[in-house]
Parts: structure tokens; sequence; C-alpha cells
């Protein structure tokens, strides 16, 4: 790992990636596929590198968001079969097409300008129906899905390549909405399989649902923040052994010592109350410092001290690691700086490294990451 010459960047942990990866193999089985989501920059990782390393893993599917993620993916020789999630517009049919991308349909007009463009370009297009079930997001309702089947094995050049659904509330505590949308989805793929109509790939659950909903698992799951080393909610009937795959660090610039009463940062909101040595980072808000779950920021500290702050009432104030110790931020947070309190960490220097918690798809993709094995 080279980090010489760098103030800030991501460290991110592919070999945790591949473990947790692992750990949704165990989870599912060997018959049943796994499309390894890589939408949002993979999460932040980097789209590009965490496709390939996916991919030599072995995953038998990507999936991402928009065309422009799937794209970025094919021009890196990523040959993995990959479904596009989002639905895409007529213009950009044909470019999904010529890059091997499955598609996302779930109306009649979208379906007829693929079968179009596939006349046109000579490509057959792989088709993913979507059903909706319950997430009132987008998907053709269960019933209609018989006859919207029908219809697509009439257009030339189209490919049943899956039907899936999308669960609302699989990381709930009462998963009786996420029982129901299973039991829509189940006796649907019944009904098409009854009627000898092909369904290619039946699949459902994303990353709360492989923990929590083993009957939803058909032919494949969707894995995403799990893979990212990221419990999807609190209450997960399995809970698998996952490694933290992503690290936003920094690097303290400068060390100054202030005198009691002296004000940091824009405003003045913060003034020391005793005197305080404080070291300055070159990351801000633009980087996406502050934009944190409180999960995340809970997950530093200690049992002790979050039972006091739930207590007293009193939110956690933004907080750095520096030499393992909780080191707040002080002042208003800069779009690129800000101060930070190291008076009870001696040690601290100019250079050391500074691990920052953030949340990963906002924090920006001009900080580089760093990728190690």
């Amino acid at each position: 790992m080279k980090t010489e010459g760098l103030t800030s960047w991501v460290e991110v942990d592919l070999g945790a990636l591949r473990h947790n990866l692992q750990q949704v193999r165990l989870l599912v089985g060997p018959k049943v596929r796994i499309l390894a989501v890589v939408k949002a920059d993979a999460y932040g990782h980097g789209a590009v590198p965490v496709a390939r390393a996916l991919a030599a893993a072995g995953v038998q599917y990507l999936g991402v968001t928009t065309l422009e993620e799937g794209l970025e993916i094919r021009r890196a020789g990523v040959s993995t079969p990959m479904l596009v999630f989002s639905p895409l517009l007529p213009d950009q049919i044909e470019e999904a097409l010529i890059n091997d991308l499955d598609i996302t349909v779930f109306n009649l007009d979208m379906a007829a300008a693929v079968s179009e463009c596939v006349a046109r370009c000579g490509k057959r297009a792989m088709v993913h129906i979507k059903v909706d079930t319950g997430m009132g997001r987008l998907g053709v309702m269960p019933e209609e899905c018989p006859s919207f089947l029908y219809s697509l094995l009439r257009m030339s050049g189209v490919d049943i390549a899956g039907v899936y659904t999308h669960f609302a509330n699989a990381a709930a505590k009462n998963l009786f909405h996420a029982n129901e949308q299973n039991k829509q989805f189940s006796q649907l793929v019944e009904l098409l399989e009854s009627k000898d109509m092909p369904t290619g790939l039946c699949h459902a659950s994303g990353s709360a649902a492989i923990l929590n909903l083993p009957d939803a698992r058909y032919d494949m799951v969707r894995a995403g923040t799990i893979l990212y080393g990221q419990y999807p909610g609190s209450h997960l009937a399995v809970r698998p052994e996952l490694k933290e795959t992503w690290t936003l660090k920094s690097r303290i610039v400068a060390v100054r010592k202030l005198s009691a009463g002296t004000g940091v940062g824009y405003g003045g909101e913060w003034s020391a109350s005793r005197p305080t040595r404080a070291a300055i980072i070159a990351v801000g808000y633009s980087d996406g410092f502050t934009v944190m779950p409180e999960s995340v920021a809970r997950r530093m500290l200690s049992p002790i001290r979050v039972v006091a702050e739930k207590v007293l009432r009193k939110p956690s104030a933004p907080h750095v690691v520096v030499n393992g110790q909780r080191s707040p931020v002080i002042g208003r947070i800069s779009m690129q700086m800000c101060s930070i309190d190291v008076t009870d960490i001696p040690g601290a220097k100019v250079g050391d490294e500074v691990i920052i918690p953030a949340r990963r798809t906002t924090t920006s993709s001009l900080i580089p990451r760093v990728y190690v094995e």
C-alpha cells in the first residue's frame, strides 16, 4: 500500500471484500447465484477495482443503477453479466445492448422500444422483468405479469433473463410486510412455471433479505451493503462475521497551541475553555465529513459513553480517531479543512494518520482510493 505523498485517502481492503463474499456464499449455498451490487461507485469503494476483484472471485452477476455505471465497468474490460436496475431512456438502449448489459423492463412501451432497437443494431436483448410486490416504486403488478411476459415473448430479439422484485422492509423487526411481498412473488413464480412461461433467474433478496428471509433466496440474491462490511439493520435473523472494507484516512498537517478563550473556525462558535493543542486536518464537508450515520459514530465510542450520552440526551460531537484515541472536532467544519482537539493525545504530531468516520457514498470521489489485499 503506497500512501506516501497523500494528504487524505480511502483505504479499501479487497481481502475483506472477498471474505464478506465468502460469508454470503456460505449462507445461500452453492445452488444460489450471487449478484454483487456495485452501484454508486461500489458504495464509494471504486467501481472498477471492486468489480474486477469480485469478478475474479467468481460472482455470477454484477448490478448497477444506471447505464453510465455499467459502461464504466464494461470499458474497463469486465465481462461478467450485469443488470441495470433503473429504467433506460430510449436513447440509451442501443448503448446498453452493444455493451451486453441486461435491461430492466416493466411496461410495454419500454419493452417495445427495446425490441425496436434490437432490430436496428442486431443485438439480442436480455431483459429482467421488475415486479412491484409492495415497494411502490417501479414494476409491473403481479397480477399483470403473466400477460406482460406473454407480450414480451412475442417481441423479436428479446430474451427473458430474469424476473425480480424488491423488498421495502426486509430489515425491519416486524417482517409481516416483507413476508407478504415474498408470498406474492413466490405465488407469481409458481404461476409462471405452471404455465411453462420462461422466467430466467428469479431474484428478490437484497442484503437484508439474505439475512432475514431465507425462503426468499430463489435462483439468485443481490448482495450489496453486506459485501462492504455493513449490516443492513439491527434486527437480523443471521449475523455473519463481516470485515470492514473501507476506511477514510487523513494526516495531521499542523499542530497549534491555543490560549484559553481563543475562538476556532468560521463564526467563532467554539472557543477554548483551557489551554488547548489543536491539530488541523485537510478534510471538510466537501469531502463528505460530518455526513455520518449515527451507527458509525457510535461504534467508535465506548459503551459507557454511549449510555451516558443517552441519559444526558447530549448528542456526540463530530470526532476523529488519532493514535487510537477519540479526538473531537472543534469549531465549524470548513469546506476542506477542520480543527481537532489533541490536548489529551500528547504524542499527536504533524504527519500522524487520522481515521475519519464518514458516509461512504458521499465521500468525495476525488479522494484517492488505495487498495490493499
